[in-house]
């Protein structure tokens, strides 16, 4: 099976990695009935079709120095040299969309082509032009597992192409924007659990490792895991399950769901996407109040329809906006020990200008933060529409 005749199944993947679980969108304007704080305490509250969310946390962080200011842009090309996945030797088969390999580790193929890529950076480069040269701008495109765990063969086949080609390709369009090579963050760290096998997200520790190298860009400061508190939930089937036309490869190997909620209290303020009906919440729920172990990503923020905004209590005179998919849900919390305030803004459902509510919001560092899907397939082009 060549690439073109899986175009289909990648777009269809494309969507999916749209980076909503089932019933993402539906969960955007109401909550679960009970949140976890940042000291790993319960909280209960009402929900209403009204999408009323949990009392507010409160309480601030100690302040930390001042960061200094982000480098100038360099682009490097991400090293794939030495790089071999771990499971080179393994088979497995195209069920759906997703090629699924032994174990039930489910992986999207790649293979969109580099025009909308191209757009992409094309449209990030407006909003440096429109910020200007006081707002730092910057560029994480994240490889999806495609690039750490599918055979080789695969690619050799021309089952799936490779994603690094097409990062690549993006940041050499970037014009002052400054790249995050997600790729080499992840790439010493793929025996550990960065990556769902059932699931199209990352986990966090994944998003952890890529946090730590944009903070080290950014030249701020970072919190190291010993700063969170580590939970966990067996039993996790994820996306991929469905997406794979409900392959008994991935539904009978589940496996665990993690976060890490840091523990520094933050405030966090939730608005519609056209930044009305201020409510106060939590930045992370229990995933117990979802339906089904697919809706489990919805720990971080209750899903992706909501403008969000984080107020750390730090004083760094440093403030975040990060434009994203759902891949910086889990990204975004190991940031809270960096920035004073970070505003989180989905690019699929933002109802407001998101360049002038980073100029509203006193935004220093502008991230651009999406798997390569959104970046080089339909999502993007919702970035120049909420311009």
């Amino acid at each position: 099976m060549k690439t073109k005749a899986l175009l289909s199944l990648v777009l269809m993947a494309g969507m999916l990695t749209a980076c909503s679980s089932t019933n993402e969108k539906s969960n955007t304007t109401s909550t679960p009935k009970s949140a976890v704080s940042s000291e790993n305490a319960a909280q209960s509250s009402s929900q209403n079709s009204a999408g009323n969310t949990p009392n507010s946390l409160t309480s601030t962080a100690s302040s930390e120095s001042a960061a200094q200011s982000a480098p100038e842009s360099t682009v490097t090309s991400p090293e794939e040299t030495s790089y071999t996945p771990p499971n080179n030797d393994q088979q497995g088969e195209v069920s759906g969309s997703i090629l699924v390999l032994p174990g039930g580790r489910g992986i999207m193929l790649y293979g969109i082509g580099y025009e909308p890529g191209r757009n992409y950076a094309a449209t990030v480069n407006k909003y440096k032009e429109q910020l200007g040269a006081n707002v730092n701008v910057y560029s994480m495109v994240v490889p999806t597992p495609a690039s750490f765990y599918l055979p080789e063969k695969y690619f050799d086949e021309g089952i799936s192409d490779r994603e690094l080609p097409h990062i690549d390709d993006i940041n050499e369009h970037l014009n002052g924007i400054i790249p995050i090579d997600a790729f080499a963050a992840l790439k010493g760290h793929v025996d550990e659990d960065i990556f769902y096998r059932t699931d199209h997200h990352w986990t966090q520790l994944g998003a952890y490792y890529a946090a730590k190298a944009f903070a080290e860009t950014a030249q701020v400061e970072f919190d190291e895991l010993s700063a969170y508190d580590k939970h966990e939930k067996s039993g996790y089937i994820g996306t991929l399950y469905g997406s794979s036309n409900e392959n008994p490869e991935i539904g009978n190997n589940p496996e665990t769901f993690f976060w890490y909620i840091p523990k520094r209290e933050v405030t966090t303020t939730y608005y519609d996407p056209d930044m009305t009906n201020e409510q106060q919440g939590s930045y992370f729920y229990d995933p117990d109040n979802f339906g089904s172990t697919v809706e489990w990503n919805l720990t971080y923020m209750a899903g992706d329809g909501r403008i969000t905004h984080v107020n750390t209590g730090l004083n760094t005179n440093r403030k975040l906006m990060i434009l994203k998919d759902s891949y910086a849900d889990s990204l975004a919390p190991n940031l809270f020990g960096s920035f004073d305030d970070i505003w989180i803004v989905d690019m699929r459902y933002c109802e407001t200008s998101a360049v002038q509510l980073a100029k509203d919001k006193g935004i220093t560092d502008l991230l651009f933060c999406s798997c390569t899907f959104s970046a080089t397939a339909q999502n993007q082009y919702k970035l120049e529409e909420i311009m």
